[in-house]
This record gives C-alpha cells, sequence and structure tokens, in this order.
C-alpha cells in the first residue's frame, strides 16, 4: 500500500473510532429538554420524644435554696428511674444560681434571697411513656416543664420516602406533558434536589398544663417535605 493510502486509512480509521461519541454529544444537544418539578411528602409517627424539666427554688438562705433544688432534683431523677427512664436519657442541660434583690423603694441594692434554677432534658425512648413522665416530674417536685419535642432517632426512612414520592410526581408530569406533545421522554439531563430540614414537634408549656389525673399525651404523627427539579429529554 502506498504511503499517501496509508495515511488516508489511519485518518480514516480514527474518524470512525471519534465519530460515534461526537454524534451522540452532538444528537444530545439537539434534544429538547423539559424541565419539570416535583414534590413529595413523607410520614411516620415519631419513636421518642424530648422534655425539658425545670426546678425553681428560692430562699432567703443560700445554702437553703441549693439544698432545696437539689432535694426536689434528685427525687425527680428517682422517680423517672423507677418508671422506666434510664440514667444515661436523664441529663442535666442547664443551673444557675443568683441572689435576687428587694423590690421595696429605697432597698432595690439589698439581696433578699437567693434563686436556683436546674433544668434537666429527658429522652423517652418509649413514648407510651411521655405522659406519664411528665407527672412522675411534677410529683416529685418540679415546678417548670419547658417544652416537649417529638422526634424520629432514624430519619433516612422517612427523607427516603418524601424524595422517591417527588421523584414519582416529577416524573407522572413530565409524562403528562411529553404526551401531550407527542413526544416521549428518552432520558435524563439534570437532576437536582431540595429536602427540607427535619424539625419534630413542638409543644409549649401552655400545651403541658397537668390535668386533675394525668397528663394526656398524643404523639401524632410527623412529616418531612421534599422537592426536585428534573430535566427530561425528549425525543425529536
Amino acid at each position: 500500500m502506498k504511503p499517501i493510502h496509508l495515511l488516508i486509512a489511519i485518518l480514516f480509521s480514527c474518524n470512525l473510532w471519534l465519530n460515534p461519541a461526537d454524534a451522540f454529544a452532538a444528537e444530545r444537544e439537539q434534544l429538547s429538554i423539559l424541565t419539570v418539578s416535583g414534590t413529595g411528602n413523607a410520614v411516620c409517627a415519631p419513636d421518642q420524644a424530648v422534655i425539658s424539666i425545670g426546678v425553681s427554688t428560692h430562699a432567703e438562705d443560700a445554702s437553703k435554696a441549693q439544698e432545696q433544688n437539689a432535694t426536689r432534683v434528685t427525687s425527680i431523677i428517682e422517680g423517672l428511674q423507677s418508671i422506666g427512664i434510664a440514667q444515661a436519657d436523664i441529663q442535666t442541660n442547664s443551673y444557675s444560681f443568683h441572689p435576687t434583690y428587694s423590690r421595696q423603694e429605697n432597698r432595690e441594692n439589698e439581696i433578699s434571697g437567693y434563686q436556683v434554677d436546674n433544668t434537666l432534658t429527658v429522652t423517652v425512648k418509649d413514648i407510651k411513656l411521655t405522659g406519664n413522665v411528665i407527672d412522675t416530674a411534677l410529683s416529685h417536685g418540679a415546678n417548670q416543664i419547658h417544652s416537649l419535642n417529638f422526634q424520629i432517632r432514624d430519619q433516612k426512612k422517612l427523607r427516603k420516602g418524601a424524595l422517591l414520592a417527588a421523584i414519582h410526581d416529577a416524573r407522572e408530569k413530565a409524562e403528562i406533558i411529553a404526551a401531550g406533545l407527542g413526544h416521549r421522554i428518552i432520558g435524563i439531563h439534570h437532576v437536582s434536589e431540595n429536602t427540607g430540614s427535619f424539625r419534630g414537634r413542638e409543644f409549649n408549656t401552655l400545651m403541658l398544663a397537668k390535668s386533675a389525673d394525668s397528663t394526656p399525651i398524643e404523639a401524632g404523627t410527623l412529616s418531612l417535605d421534599a422537592d426536585v427539579q428534573i430535566e427530561f429529554l425528549l425525543d425529536n
């Protein structure tokens, strides 16, 4: 084979080797793109509760205020353990000790006593015990219930459910639009998602007022929302 013919043959075979990818890229650029947004929601029952319990004591004598507070907190912890709350699930969240001052005229700078505030955070891993935990704390000396927050320990399943629902919603919309335009979906060009941050359901102190008998607590359900935006490729 002559050198000139050999060179042409080599260039031709190189062209054949490169052309399929170039042709695919060129064809992809010419395809129509349909951008669709989808929303999804997943619902799940909470599997734990976090309760913030407070003890506030006041006395004219500093040591007496501290002693009263310590006695009450110890009683609360023992009471919670007696109903099945593990010691590891009871934590001191905050503690403060400070003087209080007289409100009488011309005596505002005089110390009238001392106040001690101690806050416990209790994680309840058995939802059915939530109301009992509140009642036990109050009956053993707690005088403040700051908050109750229902949570889910493992959020992966909830997040997956919300995302799959959002993807299904986007795909369903895209198929309807594509069919209406006389096209078919043949691929996906780009996907972006925005899953909302999970927030537990929180009750304030007014919602936690103690009833005459016991504190009824209904955990209900928690939900998570997800959004996706998908760019679908349509046939020509």
